[in-house]
């Protein structure tokens, strides 16, 4: 009960000032005279101030926004697949990784410290790993990567782990594009990379030494906090999750994280599928990149912390959940001229394309409608390269960045895509009315977003109950 005998000259009454110096917005709230009042305390320079709001439509709203802010949100992170475009995400977490350092002044805070559940498809499984897991040791508890080291490593790791095959590399023209070396067809018509129609294109020679380097033996128990990576099974013909908490649940679900990377990674035409088994053995999988069906996991993400009540026992709806989900680009390729002679091999790659594209755009239109119903538009963020015409969605050059085109050249348009985004106008779906242009740029957005996160994590010390009970890691 608040003690209203002693006030502040403004009218409220005094606390102890918090030892930390936050002058954080404590919300908590009370009833008084059978509800006729609702007190809403603020602690302000180290002084609890109350605002009065009378009964009402306007009240009720606040009650229910109050009880959010009391149970906490459980921040989730989501990243997109996309081979060597995830320099653009990873980019952006290091954009955002250096706002969080700015903004707490602590030069060692990381993503993971602000983050409680990762999730990432393909390359974004990579990142989201390397963000996660902990080092071990006396380090245990800190992460073997920040997100300025992630996009690194991707940026010069490339040519190890686009690594064409000596057979590949071999091959007469002929056999690389068949179809080009039989009609003549003119350049345009014919998709880059339909080479590989007689194996995979790249060898995994690199992309398993990279993985191996990168994260040794440590496996799902190591991460520091709930990780889901998937992959399609081609032996059950479903989707498979690879996810912390199974892990800890049952070495049985337990993997190595480079076999989840490898996994994650097998796209189909470019490397080969990936037969992986947990730990001890017992659980088996013949994987292939689950892109094409979850390029975009912010969808798996939510529905584990929606139904996972024993470690995020505070989320109610989507209100519960402040949501970053990254985009990794998308294919601005024309196909109009000779495609009406292609064959399979020809229209691989191209409907690939389309389909994650598609597919990922429509998880963002889902998401934005859940979040409009449940009064939260503003915790749900994407951030995409758009085809918009207001915007620039490629280099200058026009040219598409390849997603396994490991060149300088490339990097670094990838790169200055990433840069590009940050400055553009943000964008969000209106539901079933397309999209629409804010007064924001992403940056401020963005900005806006880690100041949530600061705001969630400082608050957390203050409530009274949980937001986030992550499980422990049994004793082997």
């Amino acid at each position: 009960m608040i003690d209203k005998n002693h006030h502040h000259p403004s009218g409220g009454s005094p606390v102890k000032k918090l030892e930390n110096g936050w002058q954080e917005a404590l919300i908590t709230e009370y009833f008084e005279n059978g509800g006729a009042t609702i007190y809403i305390p603020r602690i302000i320079n180290g002084w609890l101030d109350q605002e009065h709001h009378s009964i009402g439509s306007a009240t009720k709203k606040n009650h229910h926004h109050l009880q959010q802010h009391q149970r906490g949100k459980v921040c989730v992170l989501s990243i997109d697949g996309g081979g060597m475009r995830g320099i653009i995400p990873a980019k952006l977490l290091a954009h955002l990784e250096r706002l969080l350092q700015l903004k707490t002044g602590d030069s060692s805070a990381r993503i993971v410290d602000f983050f409680d559940i990762v999730a990432g498809s393909n390359v974004g499984g990579m990142i989201g790993t390397m963000l996660f897991t902990g080092k071990g040791g006396s380090d245990s508890n800190r992460p073997l990567f920040s997100a300025e080291e992630a996009w690194s490593i991707i940026a010069h790791k490339g040519r190890s782990i686009f690594k064409r095959r000596i057979e590949e590399l071999k091959a007469p023209a002929s056999k690389k594009n068949p179809a080009a070396a039989a009609t003549g067809t003119v350049p345009g018509a014919t998709p880059r990379g339909t080479a590989g129609c007689t194996g995979p294109k790249f060898s995994t020679d690199g992309l398993d030494a990279v993985l191996r380097d990168m994260l040794g033996d440590r496996t799902l128990r190591d991460t520091l906090k709930p990780v889901l990576v998937p992959c399609y099974d081609l032996a059950t013909s479903a989707p498979f999750l690879f996810s912390r908490a199974g892990a800890l649940e049952s070495a049985a679900w337990d993997f190595r994280l480079s076999d989840v990377c490898r996994a994650a990674s097998a796209t189909p035409g470019l490397f080969p599928p990936a037969a992986v088994a947990s730990v001890d053995g017992t659980t088996r999988c013949t994987a292939v990149d689950a892109g094409m069906v979850m390029n975009n996991p912010a969808a798996a993400a939510m529905t584990h912390v929606l139904h996972n009540g024993e470690e995020f026992p505070a989320v109610r709806d989507a209100g519960d959940v402040l949501l970053l989900s990254l985009g990794s680009g998308v294919f601005e390729r024309r196909y109009d001229k000779g495609v009406a002679d292609w064959g399979p091999c020809q229209w691989a790659r191209p409907a690939a394309e389309i389909v994650l594209d598609n597919v990922s755009d429509m998880v963002d239109q889902m998401l934005a409608m859940a979040y409009a119903s449940s009064a939260g538009r503003e915790n749900y963020l994407r951030l995409q390269v758009s085809s918009s015409k207001s915007r620039t969605v490629m280099p200058a050059s026009g040219y598409p960045a390849e997603s396994d085109d490991p060149s300088d050249s490339n990097i670094k348009r990838l790169a200055s895509v990433a840069d590009e985004l940050l400055e553009q106008k943000a964008m969000e779906h209106m539901g079933f009315g397309g999209m629409r242009a804010l007064q924001q740029t992403n940056a401020e957005r963005l900005d806006w977003f880690a100041e949530q996160l600061i705001q969630e994590q400082r608050a957390r010390a203050l409530r009274s109950s949980p937001t986030v009970l992550l499980k422990k890691p049994k004793p082997h």
